[in-house]
């Protein structure tokens, strides 16, 4: 195996990062699906419709006033985003991933929160992860894969499968990243979001 030059792939650590996390609730999801669940599902890039995501999420403590949001947060399980982050993705092969607008309200649940925000749906995988190139991987017992949080440029390793297809996907089994591909990633930074993102550098390791 080779080491690919010239292409590149990126990994994002945004769903290992606590700091993503803000402090959100929702009603119960019309498809009876819990948060968690619908938050799982989605980080396996599940094809979701508009009903797996809740429409309105509310502050969870009512002596916290919310302020505008980031342009990528975990809310309530969702993965929220930005209408100025929605901007760049749409001028992108998202695939078969989907954007979904939601509300965000203080606790009362009549203040809006400051800003336009869509539930992020990744409805794309690729089969293109390297477990035996990748040596920080950790195994679970169910088969999943998952990386340390201190994800390391170069830790995570694909296969040139990866620069084929839409700009945004997930690779099962393993979890809690996605990836894009450079084009998306440096629009996304060229917008100042890559903060938010955590982008990291894949190796993308051709056979000989």
């Amino acid at each position: 195996m080779t080491q690919s030059k010239g292409a590149q792939v990126w990994a994002s650590r945004a769903f290992m990062d606590s700091t993503r996390i803000t402090a959100f609730t929702a009603d119960p999801l019309p498809t009876g699906m819990g948060l968690g669940q619908m938050a799982e599902l989605n980080e396996a890039g599940e094809r979701m419709s508009a009903e797996h995501f809740p429409k309105e999420i509310f502050a969870k403590y009512p002596d916290k006033k919310e302020k505008k949001q980031a342009d990528l947060v975990l809310a309530a399980g969702a993965v929220v985003v930005s209408a100025a982050c929605v901007d760049v993705l749409r001028q992108f092969d998202l695939g078969h991933s989907s954007l979904y607008p939601i509300k965000l309200f203080q606790h009362d649940r009549t203040t809006p929160v400051e800003g336009e925000y869509f539930c992020l749906n990744i409805g794309e995988r690729k089969d293109a992860f390297l477990l035996s190139h990748s040596p920080r991987v950790i195994e679970f017992g169910d088969g999943t894969l998952s990386m340390p949080p201190n994800l390391h440029d170069d830790d995570v390793a694909v296969s040139p499968a990866a620069l084929v297809g839409p700009d945004l996907w997930v690779s099962p089994p393993l979890n809690r990243i996605f990836f894009l591909s450079d084009r998306l990633t440096q629009a996304l930074r060229a917008a100042k979001m890559g903060r938010v993102f955590g982008f990291r550098a894949c190796r993308i390791v051709a056979a000989d």
